[in-house]
């Protein structure tokens, strides 16, 4: 009855192409393919943009038009480095380079995971896949030789779990997808729980030095990480109901005293604890903040692609009933 009654409500507030399996989001994405941060905004983080296409897809959506008008606006801009920065569009309509990626290995990671992905069913075509190898040889620059984890930017010296659980997806999407990668993958697998692993306290360290403060973000959030990429369970690793029990309360009722923004893509940790209460909750919860500074293109992604997951299982369910 739930599920059924959440159908009716799905479809009644707007979402019946994200119902229907199609990512439509006007307003994030421009004519000419660039994906922004914000609703008629003008700016674009790369990794953001990537980050919410790659969930869509995983939440079951159909990403190809709009994966392929943005990698067709990304590629030409991708610096002779390899990596990709931020852009700010000025008042004539021209885009202008406006920072340097927030975190290089993350941002390369979603370029390699997203051309795997989109390509895992047919030829990438020869610029892009041109472009997929300077993007590898950009990010197998950050990795430390000692250590094997993945630095967030060129001599940084600084490597994070989020980033590197990350980099370990899109080295797995390549292996698996081209044959490339696959020795760094499993290099970097061993290597995050010797850098990143605490036993005695049974929790994961958010960064491999300078540790950030307690909060919900990057601590509570990071926690999850690991186990949404399928990395294997540490001995002692808190399972997602205890964690929403104790430091993912707030996320659940959506606190913004202790939240930046929504987190969205947290409720993929719920679907894979077999949580879709709490990814309904999530939906109900986060639904106010959609079109408000605090909601993104990340979000809009999760937002549709629970919509349609959601929404897909309340029709076989009905379809069981009749």
């Amino acid at each position: 009855m739930m599920k059924r009654l959440y159908l009716l409500l799905a479809l009644c507030c707007g979402a019946g192409q994200a119902a229907a399996g199609l990512l439509s989001w006007p307003g994030y994405q421009d004519e000419d393919g660039a994906i922004l941060l914000q609703a008629h905004g003008r700016h674009v983080d790369p990794y953001f943009a990537m980050k919410a296409l790659l969930t869509a897809d995983e939440l079951g959506l159909s990403i190809a038009s709009a994966a392929d008008a943005w990698t067709a606006w990304l590629a030409p801009r991708q610096e002779s480095n390899g990596s990709f920065p931020r852009f700010e569009r000025q008042a004539d309509g021209v885009w202008r380079r406006a920072a340097d990626a927030d975190a290089d290995d993350s941002t390369l990671a979603m370029w390699i995971s997203l051309l795997n992905r989109r390509y895992r069913r047919q030829e990438m075509p020869p610029a892009l896949q041109a472009s997929l190898a300077r993007a590898r040889r950009a990010l197998w620059r950050l990795r430390q030789a000692r250590s094997g984890v993945y630095d967030y930017t060129a001599g940084a010296k600084l490597a994070y779990l989020m980033d590197n659980v990350e980099v370990y997806a899109a080295l797995r999407d390549d292996c698996v997808n081209t044959g490339a990668s696959c020795r760094r993958m499993r290099q970097l697998a061993a290597a995050l729980p010797k850098t990143f692993w605490e036993a005695k306290t049974r929790r994961w360290r958010v960064a491999s030095r300078d540790i950030p403060p307690i909060a919900f973000y990057p601590e509570a959030a990071a926690q999850l990480f690991p186990d949404m990429a399928d990395l294997p369970v540490m001995p002692g690793q808190a399972s997602f109901d205890a964690w929403l029990r104790g430091e993912g309360r707030p996320w659940l009722v959506q606190d913004k005293a202790h939240l930046d923004f929504p987190w969205g893509v947290l409720a993929l940790a719920a679907l894979r604890g077999g949580r879709e209460d709490a990814a309904r909750a999530w939906l109900r919860q986060a639904a106010p903040a959609r079109g408000t500074p605090r909601w993104n293109v990340l979000e809009e992604a999760v937002f549709q692609g629970l919509t349609h997951r959601l929404a897909t299982a309340a029709e076989q369910e009905q379809r069981q009933e009749e």
